[in-house]
């Protein structure tokens, strides 16, 4: 009952924005398991956690440490963008929500997985 309305409704329907090499900005897409994509990072806001996930493609590159390699910096401006949109959300709430950081096969996938709709079965 004291919280804002732009905070009430991140917890009634959770903001996913996407990243990826194609587009400057973050963009906004729907909770479906179709935006999971493998060459995109994704930032989840439910208000109570902030999740980071990245495609197996990103976590592969991330891995191979690309992003530290001379002529990557396209890439490295990709791995820095939802890290710094989601310290400005972490900042600005309060109580303090939880951070994640996971990736395809993690342990913590599961947190972004459940607020996104299930892919839709052929069973009919």
């Amino acid at each position: 009952m004291r919280e804002n309305v732009s905070n009430s409704l991140v917890m009634i329907q959770p903001a996913l924005m996407q990243y990826n090499l194609e587009s400057e900005q973050a963009v906004p897409v729907l909770l479906d398991i179709t935006s999971m994509k493998d060459d995109v990072i994704l930032l989840l806001d439910t208000f109570f956690y902030v999740c980071i996930w990245k495609g197996a493609t990103i976590h592969a590159w991330e891995k191979a440490g690309y992003h530290k390699n001379e002529g990557y910096e396209n890439f490295a401006g990709l791995l820095e963008a939802p890290q710094e949109d989601a310290k400005y959300i972490l900042s600005e709430r309060f109580p303090y929500s939880r951070f994640y950081v996971t990736h395809p096969d993690d342990t913590n996938e599961r947190k972004i997985k459940v607020k996104v709709n299930p892919a839709p079965s052929n069973s009919a």
